[in-house]
């Protein structure tokens, strides 16, 4: 049997600039089933040609898998009716196909997906791949979803993996090496844990793996970043859901990073603001390991809306937070969600000036998305917000639901103009990007500094408006531009 899985190539633009990373999830399972078959990992996001380049691969492999968010669900579509007509069986798995299993099963498209592994998918995987070549039944094997004569048959769940079972990644299996970078530095990702016991409404983590945290050995952690390396990475990105809920822990990584010799990689991560303020000395250590990036999730300044997506109050600490990672020369990137029911102009624009008083160095402006399956989409719909159900504007960043106050559009405007102005001169005064990176940071400036000058003239001259502007970011889908 030959495997082939595949990325989605469907990318949020504006974050794909700053980084681009290969698929970790789909070298996992790669791991798990090389012993039985021939396995190769394609990782097409970013491609400019990506169905030309599958159409051409996809010859002489029996099954193709393909794993999608909501927003990239429509394109692994169209990949997968590529693949069934070269003759593959297709299986898709990851956050959106898990959700919306049973949607899926009963769909239109469901003739051209044959299996669906859901939830945590190595075992499950695994089980399918050995059923397959041994001609055996489906029906015992938890977590798979597939198709048979009278429709799709949905197994039951399967019980979380012992973190000890799961095999490290398999980056040998990638056919696409180059091109994976962040700040033009080559980049690969080490999950050091799994799972979150928060009950963030938003969230679709726990509808994945419930409200659990397993920690994967720090040994095994320090050799995935050696393989990782081995592999061409100079950069280390962490994307635990949750990686400082165990506070000490982090400390003893970095200590065991700083031990074994590999500060000179540049180390990445997300972490919740409460957890980076507890320890300066935590953060210290960060530094000293060699950590130069930290996306927090702050999530909105306003605590009526912290209330409404179950973020309990906002870290108080978020200014403390911040404060340690710029002492430590660590860029310091937030999550703040605008949007919300609640919500006028002047909610969204202070969620700008909380990042700009933090002096943060890229903050996300996000805008509530009511996510299949989220308690925040159940709220959202009772409620009568959610006004749009194309899962392909479902990225974060497009704005699918009214306030009580603003329409969508509204929101969506506010939220384009609020990106444009941050990136002002003040914030060329502050952001330690162009410190740290200063080769990226100047071909950024290149790209753009010509681009607003554009965008400048055209307004003075009367040949372009505004409006004709937020027109056309919103159908590039690059919507952290707007008009300076």
């Amino acid at each position: 049997m030959k495997i082939l899985l595949l990325s989605s190539p469907v990318v949020q633009k504006d974050f794909d600039r700053i980084a681009r990373l290969p698929s970790l999830g789909l070298a996992s399972m790669a791991a798990h089933v090389c012993d039985l078959c021939t396995v190769h990992v394609a990782d097409i996001h970013g491609m400019k040609d990506h169905r030309e380049y599958v159409q051409k691969m996809v010859n002489g492999y029996d099954l193709v898998g393909l794993t999608a968010m909501s927003f990239q669900y429509q394109e692994a579509l169209v990949l997968a009716k590529i693949a069934k007509e070269s003759g593959a069986k297709t299986v898709f798995g990851g956050y959106h196909p898990t959700l919306a299993a049973q949607e899926i099963g009963m769909s239109q498209q469901a003739g051209i997906i044959d299996y669906i592994v859901r939830g945590e998918g190595e075992a499950t995987f695994r089980e399918l791949v050995k059923a397959k070549l041994e001609g055996r039944g489906l029906k015992e094997i938890l977590g798979l979803s597939y198709r048979d004569k009278d429709g799709f048959v949905h197994n039951p769940p399967r019980p979380l993996l012992n973190v000890e079972e799961i095999k490290r990644p398999l980056r040998d299996a990638r056919l696409v090496t180059e091109g994976f970078t962040s700040f033009d530095v080559p980049i690969d990702s080490v999950e050091t844990s799994r799972g979150c016991t928060q009950g963030c409404k938003f969230c679709s983590i726990n509808l994945m793996y419930g409200r659990h945290f397993r920690r994967f050995s720090i040994e095994r952690v320090i050799e995935e970043i050696r393989d990782a390396e081995a592999h061409g990475a100079g950069s280390i990105f962490f994307p635990d859901d949750n990686i400082t809920l165990d506070v000490k822990r982090l400390e003893r990584l970095c200590q065991a990073i700083i031990d074994a010799g590999l500060t000179h990689l540049r180390y990445k991560t997300q972490a919740s603001a409460s957890g980076i303020a507890s320890s300066k000395r935590l953060v210290d250590k960060m530094g000293e390991a060699g950590f130069d990036g930290c996306f927090l999730g702050v999530e909105s300044v306003n605590k009526r809306n912290l209330a409404f997506l179950g973020k309990g109050k906002m870290s108080d600490e978020a200014e403390k937070a911040v404060q340690y990672l710029h002492d430590n020369n660590i860029i310091v990137s937030t999550g703040l969600i605008g949007g919300n029911p609640e919500d006028g102009a002047d909610d969204l624009w202070a969620n700008f000036h909380l990042a700009r008083n933090l002096k943060v160095d890229f903050p996300i402006f996000y805008i509530n998305t009511p996510y299949p399956k989220t308690q925040n989409r159940t709220e959202l719909q009772e409620m009568g917000m959610v006004v749009n159900d194309d899962f392909t504007k479902y990225d974060g960043l497009h704005a699918n639901c009214r306030t009580k106050y603003l329409s969508a559009e509204e929101v969506q405007r506010i939220t384009w103009e609020m990106n444009a102005r941050y990136y002002d001169l003040e914030w060329m005064r502050y952001n330690k990007v162009k410190r740290l990176y200063p080769g990226w940071f100047a071909k950024e400036m290149l790209r753009l500094v010509p681009f607003y000058a554009r965008r400048r003239a055209a307004l003075a001259a009367g040949t372009r408006t505004r409006e004709d502007f937020f027109r056309e970011d919103l159908e590039s889908g690059e919507l952290c531009k707007g008009v300076t």
